[in-house]
C-alpha cells in the first residue's frame, strides 16, 4: 500500500468515526425518549466506533513489528 493509498484509507476512518460519533451525539440527546431499538443502536455504534479507533492505531504497530521481525530474520539467515 502506498503512503497515498494509506492517507486516503486513514481519512476514510476518520470521516467514518466523525460520522459515528455525530450518530452517537444524535442518539444520546434523544435519550429520555429512547426505546429499546434505539438502546440497540447506540450500543452497536459505540462498539463500531471502538473497533474502528483500535484497528486505526495498532495497524501501524502491528505492521513495524512484522517488518523488524523479518529483517532480524533475514539478519540471522544470511549473517549468523
Amino acid at each position: 500500500m502506498t503512503v497515498e493509498e494509506q492517507r486516503l484509507a486513514d481519512d476514510k476512518m476518520r470521516a467514518e468515526l466523525a460520522k459515528l460519533q455525530v450518530e452517537i451525539a444524535m442518539l444520546r440527546d434523544k435519550q429520555p425518549h429512547v426505546d429499546e431499538r434505539e438502546r440497540a443502536e447506540l450500543r452497536k455504534l459505540v462498539a463500531e466506533a471502538g473497533q474502528l479507533k483500535v484497528s486505526m492505531f495498532l495497524a501501524p504497530f502491528l505492521a513495524a513489528a512484522a517488518l523488524m521481525g523479518a529483517t532480524a530474520a533475514l539478519v540471522r539467515l544470511l549473517f549468523v
